[in-house]
């Protein structure tokens, strides 16, 4: 008995086939009611010059005394043809036809963008991540996140604690990178924002970020550690590699700091609403990973 060979299953249609489909059958549709208009037209001219060329003959037979009057020859003031609301704007529709459609995916496009944005819960602490190394972005952010969610509470009331690690790839060394432009933008709009202000960074970033203008001192509130000089907390003689079981030592110039309070795009008093989320984090950090000096 011939094994039944299974139907093959219909693959479905992606949404840009649907949407060609879709502008395929309006235009269609318009082309059909283009002839029509055409055909119409055409039949109105023909019966034109039909009356026309009937009250040509009427007029010469009153000329010629062969008729005292006419029933086909009688002078009209011309109305213009008034159009009702719904007139009109089954008219507009029809004239603007494309362009409505554009405009439609526009519309639906932007509202899906403006959707995910109001409805998009940021998390409770974000943190910068401003190095040249992928690899270390990729196997340690993770860690970083979880390390940081022992620090806080459930700051924006969503039920869940949650730190966003953002990698920002940043070094002097990397203009020549094909990608160094929008890396840079991207930084540097991360920093004018206030919605992150713990920064994770190295010494071939502070070019770039310029850490003694944008960073906050750290001797007044940990200047009895080891490992703070000025506005950075080093973290290569710490135990923080073997926590996120990074398998290499960290270099000497890796350090981890917050941003001074100022005005930016957003305003100075939201800026240090997160200021005053990260900091008590950032101190339960020192406390964890530093040493005091004796």
């Amino acid at each position: 008995m011939a094994k039944k060979e299974k139907p093959e299953k219909q693959k479905e249609k992606s949404v840009l086939e649907i949407a060609r489909e879709m502008e395929a059958q309006q235009r269609q549709q318009a082309e059909k009611l283009l002839a029509e208009k055409r055909l119409k037209e055409e039949q109105e001219r023909q019966n034109y010059e039909e009356q026309l060329k009937e009250e040509k003959k009427e007029l010469l037979k009153l000329k010629q005394g062969v008729i005292d009057s006419s029933e086909t020859i009688h002078e009209e003031q011309e109305q213009q043809k008034k159009y009702t609301f719904g007139e009109k704007i089954a008219n507009f529709v029809y004239l603007n036809q494309w362009w409505m459609w554009i405009a439609g995916i526009f519309l639906v496009l932007v509202g899906i963008l403006v959707w995910q944005i109001v409805t998009t819960v940021k998390p409770d602490m974000i943190i910068l991540l401003v190095s040249d190394n992928d690899y270390f972005s990729a196997a340690c952010s993770e860690g970083i996140e979880e390390l940081f969610e022992r620090y806080i509470e459930d700051e924006n009331g969503d039920g869940k604690i949650s730190v966003d690690v953002y990698y920002m790839p940043a070094s002097a060394s990397r203009s020549e990178n094909d990608n160094y432009t929008g890396d840079q933008t991207k930084l540097f709009a991360e920093f004018q924002l206030g919605e992150a202000v713990l920064v994770i960074s190295d010494a071939d970033a502070d070019e770039l970020i310029v850490p003694e203008n944008n960073l906050d001192n750290l001797e007044k509130a940990f200047g009895n550690y080891q490992e703070t000089q000025g506005v950075r907390f080093f973290l290569k003689d710490t135990n923080f590699a073997e926590y996120l079981e990074w398998d290499e030592p960290f270099d000497e110039d890796i350090y981890i700091g917050i941003r001074k309070v100022k005005k930016t795009l957003d305003s100075e008093e939201e800026m240090q609403e997160v200021y005053d989320i990260s900091f008590p984090a950032l101190e339960k950090f020192v406390e964890e990973f530093g040493h005091l000096e004796n």
